[in-house]
């Protein structure tokens, strides 16, 4: 008789997903989340573009409070940035997945809008709690891309293309950073967009397309899905420096690809 096969592995469970809606200006999500493998899809339904900045915190401390810790480096241990889905645009969405551990959590819009008053400030923040423990099989989604966050710059381990592709995130940087993907208009180019920074006039030359918020220095790695057509885009990171406030856009970190 010919010998046994041996079972097929038991694959991990898929991760629990979870629709953040985005307004101008509120989010709406469940008050409590469990544990563990977690596929956030941030949809957009507002006239404004909006991100989910995701932050554990420990106490009793206001957003305006936790605003001001994330700018402190290294910021104070009752607070701690966890990747989340960054900008999608007026009736889009963006996606992130990460690993949630239990705790309490913020979500918080930092972009700010045609007045210059970032979203949160107009009350753009939506706390829940995360509960039970994290399965010791949790693991993230695949990657095809390996993107590197660092002082100032992105790292891919390899160029992107058109089609799908399941890009992982991590930060090799001191500092806090994020990823934006966000495809130049037509004709548009690096320094157009450039031009539009310094002197915000009229509607940007680009469309945001998703991305990661985080993660921060140190911390577990997150997941981003994505499909891209040919043409140009740039990988964007916003986050106010530690030195001197400015984004990290103006310390070069933008980085112009072409898709083809």
């Amino acid at each position: 008789m010919g010998a046994c096969a041996k079972p097929a592995p038991t694959p991990p469970p898929g991760p629990n997903v979870v629709t953040i809606t985005a307004t101008d200006y509120a989010f709406g999500l469940p008050d409590t989340l469990p544990a563990g493998l977690t596929e956030f899809h941030l949809v957009n339904h507002g006239a404004e573009v909006h991100h989910a900045a995701m932050v554990r915190v420990t106490g009793d401390h206001r957003p305006e409070e936790v605003a001001q810790a994330l700018e402190q480096v290294p910021p104070p241990d009752w607070v701690a940035m966890v990747p989340g889905p960054n900008q999608a645009a007026p009736h889009d969405s963006s996606n992130t997945t990460v690993i949630l551990e239990p705790g309490n959590y913020l979500l918080i819009c930092f972009i700010p809008s045609p007045d210059g008053m970032p979203h949160f400030m107009k009350g753009m923040t939506r706390a829940f709690t995360v509960t039970g423990t994290v399965p010791a099989d949790a693991a993230l989604p695949e990657a095809d891309v390996m993107l590197t966050l660092a002082d100032y710059e992105f790292r891919l381990s390899t160029p992107l293309t058109a089609g799908t592709h399941t890009i992982r995130v991590e930060n090799a940087g001191p500092q806090l950073h994020e990823v934006g993907i966000e495809r130049l208009a037509d004709g548009k180019t690096l320094a157009d967009y450039q031009a539009w920074m310094a002197q915000p006039q009229g509607p940007p030359p680009v469309r945001p397309m998703g991305g990661v918020i985080g993660p921060a220095p140190g911390a577990p790695a997150a997941t981003f899905t994505i499909t891209l057509t040919p043409g140009h885009y740039l990988l964007t990171c916003y986050v106010p420096d530690a030195g001197d406030r400015r984004p990290h856009v103006a310390h070069g970190m933008v980085q112009e690809i072409e898709i083809m």
